[in-house]
């Protein structure tokens, strides 16, 4: 080996030292390493610890939600069952079943339960013996008289014996009657309706009522439930509206069991000028094609004697007098034993136009009072009265009586319907307190508020309204309060104006128009 040179062993220790360093640092790096590692393996420890006591924990709760929800499962699918709830009134049983009442009570509660079945074929449901509670409401007697004026019976106890037929053929099977009442069946619906909907155990509710407008805000508020769709089916009898179709839900017909068309007597007949009118109120209604029983409670109940030409002619001469007072009376039969009698303009007294005048007819002291009337449109919405704007002086002195008894206010129900059902009312109650003037000053102050039960309302009492008092001419546009509501923008167009339904207080049936 030659010999180095001082400055190349200097640099070869320099170089070797430099080593020595890099070899240094690199065993304190694995001994740092070293004591990170084991402290990370010591937490690892522990957490795996914790994660073994988490499982064993987790597995533990597992085991009890499986038994849980096995036992959950046991009572929702313990004695399960399905419901039909049929709106009597409107959904009614096919003629050939009703004109044999004796069998024809037991088959139609035959076939109802093998539709039924048929439909569930395809479901869940359908791979076992369901029980299927079938619950059926109506006014019996108001039924029994619609089908007997439409010559669909012979006698009215064939309906309540197809009634008493229908509940005894089945332990399941109710025909219920609901009684006198336009709400009855009604009510009973909604109630029962919302009882199975609630009860986990019914798993679906097959509801016959899409003639009704009225229950279609039931049916909207359990729309978004996630397991309507599924648990919810709508039984049209006569033809559905749209409203219905459009909630989705799935519908279906059992035309083995529902007629699916309107008596006939449930439409307009053709309008006559009758001969006197004794023949316009109903009495002699065999001339109209009508046939009153004798107990029918109808609107033309009292002999209210209105003159008419015919009728003058009948009895000698007319004064000039009397032709004056005597246009003609337009009288449509309603089907129900009773006629409805359109009075000409002449007798209009207040209201508006376009067949929604407040009548008042001159009729001689003691004869019956004119019972009120709601009407409604072809979308089933309750139709208000024109809102006729009070006079300035009016109003100016209907402000006067009212500062004058502030702090107190007016009861509203009491000058606006003649009595306060109210068992305590710290509200204003005198009576002549307020004219007929004032009173029209406060009824439409009144009807600048929207009834909470919007256009649904069947009150005859009711003095709020039910749509937009302007409607089309309405200035405050979006800002409104008729513009967004639950039933949509109750602002109403020319169409939606024209009654198509007119029901009159203490009638059992309406009139269509």
């Amino acid at each position: 080996m030659a010999s180095l040179s001082p400055e190349e062993l200097q640099s070869r220790f320099d170089e070797f030292c430099e080593w020595d360093e890099k070899r240094n640092n690199l065993f304190k790096d694995l001994l740092r390493k070293t004591v990170e590692d084991a402290t990370l393996i010591d937490s690892l420890k522990i957490d795996l610890e914790n994660e073994r006591d988490s499982r064993i924990r987790y597995q533990k709760e597992l085991r009890d939600l499986v038994e849980r929800k096995s036992n959950a499962d046991l009572i929702l699918n313990k004695d399960p069952y399905v419901a039909v709830l049929v709106d009597g009134d409107g959904a009614k049983f096919l003629d050939a079943l009703l004109q044999d009442p004796h069998k024809g009570g037991a088959e139609a509660a035959l076939r109802l339960k093998q539709e039924v079945r048929n439909y569930l074929q395809n479901t869940p449901l359908g791979t076992e013996d369901i029980p299927i509670i079938v619950r059926v409401f109506a006014n019996l007697n108001a039924l029994a008289k619609a089908l007997r004026s439409a010559n669909i019976i012979s006698s009215e106890t064939d309906m309540h014996t197809f009634a008493e037929q229908f509940t005894i053929s089945r332990a399941e099977f109710d025909f219920v009657n609901v009684g006198y009442g336009k709400e009855n069946a009604d009510s009973k619906m909604r109630k029962m309706f919302s009882h199975y909907y609630k009860n986990f155990q019914c798993k679906k509710i097959f509801f016959a009522g899409c003639h009704d407008y009225g229950y279609l805000h039931e049916l909207r508020e359990c729309k978004g439930d996630r397991d309507a769709k599924d648990r919810v089916v709508l039984l049209e009898t006569t033809p559905a509206e749209s409203s219905f179709r459009s909630l989705g839900f799935p519908m279906v017909r059992f035309d083995s069991i529902f007629r699916c068309e309107f008596l006939k007597n449930e439409r307009t007949r053709g309008i006559t000028t009758p001969s006197s009118a004794k023949e316009a109120l109903g009495l002699q209604s065999a001339e109209l094609g009508v046939r009153r029983a004798s107990e029918t409670s109808s609107v033309f109940d009292a002999q209210i004697r209105v003159p008419t030409p015919a009728s003058a002619a009948s009895t000698g001469a007319q004064s000039p007098a009397l032709a004056q007072r005597s246009p003609a009376l337009s009288v449509t039969a309603s089907g129900n034993g009773g006629v409805s009698v359109s009075y000409p303009p002449s007798y209009a007294k207040a209201g508006g136009a376009n067949g929604h005048q407040n009548i008042a007819i001159p009729v001689s002291k003691g004869t019956a009072k004119r019972p009120r009337v709601i009407e409604w449109n072809k979308y089933d919405q309750r139709l208000d009265p024109p809102n006729k704007y009070p006079g300035v002086s009016d109003e100016i002195r209907f402000n006067q009586k009212r500062e004058k008894i502030k702090p107190v206010v007016l009861c509203n129900e009491f000058y606006l319907t003649g009595r306060c059902k109210r068992r305590v009312c710290d509200k204003h109650h005198e009576e002549a307190y307020l004219t007929p003037a004032e009173i029209t000053v406060l009824r439409y102050k009144a009807r600048t508020t929207m009834c909470p039960k919007g256009p649904d309302c069947k009150n005859f009492e009711c003095y709020l309204s039910h749509h937009c008092p302007f409607n089309n001419t309405c200035r405050y546009g979006a800002s409104c309060k008729f513009w967004k509501t639950d039933w949509g923008n109750l602002h109403m167009t020319v169409d939606s104006l024209v009654p198509a339904i007119r029901w009159a207080e203490g009638s059992d049936f309406p009139e269509h128009l």
